[in-house]
C-alpha cells in the first residue's frame, strides 16, 4: 500500500455514515461520529487540514439543527479559521461557514427581539393596572 495518508485514514466511511444519520435528523449521532471522524483526521493529516475544517462546519451544522448555539459557534470558528487559512477567504467552503455563523448571530438577535417585546408587553400590562 502506498504511503499516502488519504488512501490510508478510515476517515471517509465515518464521515459517510454521520452524513447518513443527520440526514436522517439524528443530529446527535452524527456529531458523535463526526467528532470521531475529527480525531482521526487530525492524527493522520494534521491539526489544520482543510478536511478538519470540513467536518468541523458539519459538527457545526450538526449542533445548530440541535438547538445547541454555543457548541455550533465553536466548530463554525475553528471551521472557518482553518479553512480561511487554507483556501482563502474567496473559496465556497469559507463562504458556507461565514453565513453559517451569521445565521447562528441572526437567531440569537431574533430571540433577544422577541424577548424585548416580551418585557415591554409584561411591562404594558402593569401599567393598565
Amino acid at each position: 500500500m502506498p504511503n499516502n495518508p488519504r488512501n490510508s485514514y478510515p476517515h471517509p466511511p465515518i464521515s459517510a455514515v454521520a452524513r447518513k444519520k443527520a440526514r436522517k435528523c439524528q443530529f446527535l449521532h452524527a456529531v458523535a461520529l463526526y467528532n470521531f471522524a475529527l480525531i482521526r483526521q487530525r492524527e493522520l493529516l494534521g491539526e489544520d487540514h482543510v478536511d478538519c475544517g470540513t467536518t468541523l462546519n458539519e459538527i457545526g451544522v450538526c449542533w445548530m439543527m440541535l438547538g445547541e448555539r454555543y457548541p455550533a459557534l465553536v466548530a463554525f470558528e475553528e471551521a472557518l479559521y482553518i479553512l480561511q487559512r487554507e483556501l482563502g477567504d474567496g473559496a465556497m467552503e469559507v463562504a458556507e461557514t461565514t453565513n453559517n455563523i451569521w445565521m447562528i448571530f441572526h437567531e440569537e438577535r431574533e430571540d433577544m427581539a422577541c424577548m424585548m417585546e416580551e418585557g415591554n408587553e409584561d411591562g404594558n400590562e402593569d401599567d393598565e393596572d
